[in-house]
């Protein structure tokens, strides 16, 4: 008799649809890979706001991780509005203090870089948990 399939453990991110911002391509690679082993859908990476905004006409997402400083003096920032006004939670990713971040930015998730993957899928549970940025 034929043994039965076995089930795969469900991941803690099964199927979660997560927007990958990133500017450094080594970065935003590991960031997927991590996110892919925990389950995540990715969606990008990308490097910039605009293909940010590009990837959210044509997909919806459920959270998104967020490079702070991207090229060309680029922030994240004008994106972290349009995902908090959709209410969208993201997590900010930064090799810099999370203290040089602005005051209405304070409260939001912060992963510092150097990181864990079980950092990494711990913030992302936890907004997507919270339903908006903890």
């Amino acid at each position: 008799m034929p043994e039965a399939p076995r089930t795969s453990e469900p991941k803690p991110l099964d199927g979660r649809t997560v927007l990958v911002v990133e500017d450094n391509a080594e970065i935003a690679l590991e960031l997927a890979a991590i996110l892919e082993e925990a389950g995540a859908v990715i969606v990008g990476p990308v490097a910039s706001v605009q293909s940010a905004y590009d990837q959210m006409a044509d997909r919806a997402i459920e959270t998104a991780l967020l490079d702070v400083t991207l090229r060309n003096n680029e922030t994240a920032f004008p994106l972290a509005d349009a995902l908090a006004a959709l209410r969208i939670p993201f997590v900010f990713i930064s090799g810099q203090s999370s203290a040089l971040m602005p005051p209405r930015y304070r409260d939001r998730a912060f992963l510092n870089k150097p990181y864990t993957s079980e950092e990494v899928v711990e913030l992302v549970l936890a907004s997507l948990r919270s339903g908006t940025s903890p």
